[in-house]
């Protein structure tokens, strides 16, 4: 587990103090509660955002004159709700393995009946092969027109079995080909975290936004985009240029609420609120969020130097009839705008 998302949602940094402080170990506990409920297995949304919710409130209990006794029920709620959400998700999870199996099974026995069919199919123009090598034969015309016709009510059967069971193997075979392709989809999805600052990635973002979309909501999205990290990286090589963008993540994280942030691409960060968080909220907050500036020291050629970053903030709100595609060519202008 990557140490640097577990801080991106702490109340603030711990003070300077032994390793047995009370402060800094109940703050340690905080980043730990809200680190398990950032890298759960997101198995259903609502029930993933319930989680981290819950975990976040016990996290935020905890305080300063909190006691023993505090703690431990803070440690107990925490692990019985990562208990009964573990077991609901593995439920979850081996369905879709069945399902998975399942849709695999059909595939494998439409594939057997294709195969199955052709080699019927070859038997049957064998058997009217002989047949017409009889009929050419005989000298009577009756006769001959009996094995003919005999031959083409073949082909015409013989046609028309292969055009609908093909037709009805191969729809239900389509429709576990888009099935299995949403899944892979998903994974792919659940696969894009940003290894830099442990946020979900782009094609999590993406999906967020189609999903919200397709459900027919109206929402708001935030595009941070952070000032000089070219110049950062250029100057001061790119393990400084990371380690500000992980401090960029923590300051932003700090400041949104009823948001999800996500890291979009190079200096950019993107916050898709909830639907329940009306435009003038989330406006307000994603302004809040954005005017602050990151005050960072870098030593240099034995110098400590203070970086100052800022951040650019474009607010738009979502509705179900913008097409995604169009989105995000919207959002990619406007990263390539504010790095020119």
């Amino acid at each position: 587990m990557d140490i640097i998302s577990l801080e991106l949602n702490r109340s603030g940094a711990p003070e300077e103090g032994p390793s047995g402080d009370p402060i800094a170990l109940i703050e340690q506990l905080q980043m730990l509660i809200r680190g398990i409920a950032l890298h759960s297995i997101d198995s259903q949304t609502e029930e993933f955002a319930d989680l981290r919710h819950n975990m976040a409130e016990i996290a935020d209990s905890l305080h300063r004159e909190s006691s023993p006794d505090d703690l431990l029920a803070a440690i107990s709620k925490t692990l019985r709700l990562t208990e009964g959400y573990n077991r609901h998700a593995e439920a979850i999870f081996k369905g879709e393995v069945e399902e998975l199996r399942g849709m695999l099974a059909t595939m494998t026995e439409t594939l057997q009946f294709i195969v199955g069919s052709s080699e019927t199919s070859v038997k049957q123009l064998a058997l009217m092969e002989t047949q017409l090598q009889r009929a050419n034969s005989l000298e009577d015309l009756r006769q001959l027109k009996t094995y003919v016709g005999a031959c083409l009510s073949l082909v015409r059967r013989e046609s028309h079995r292969l055009q609908t069971e093909t037709r009805e193997r191969l729809v239900a075979l389509n429709k576990d080909v888009e099935r299995l392709s949403v899944r892979l989809k998903a994974a792919s999805v659940e696969e894009s975290q940003d290894p830099v600052t442990g946020l979900p990635g782009r094609a999590a973002a993406e999906q967020a936004i189609e999903d919200k979309m397709a459900a027919g909501k109206t929402f708001a999205t935030a595009l941070f985009v952070m000032d000089r990290l070219r110049s950062i990286n250029e100057k001061f090589g790119q393990p400084v240029g990371d380690e500000i963008v992980m401090s960029c993540a923590h300051l932003l994280a700090k400041k949104l609420s009823g948001a999800t942030l996500y890291r979009w691409t190079g200096p950019g960060f993107l916050a898709i609120f909830d639907p329940s968080v009306n435009f003038a909220e989330a406006e307000s907050r994603a302004r809040k969020a954005g005017a602050q500036q990151l005050e960072k020291n870098i030593d240099a050629d034995n110098r400590v130097l203070l970086m100052l970053v800022g951040f650019s903030c474009n607010i738009q709100q979502i509705s179900a009839a913008l097409p995604p595609d169009e989105l995000y060519r919207r959002l990619d202008g406007i990263m390539v705008a504010g790095q020119a």
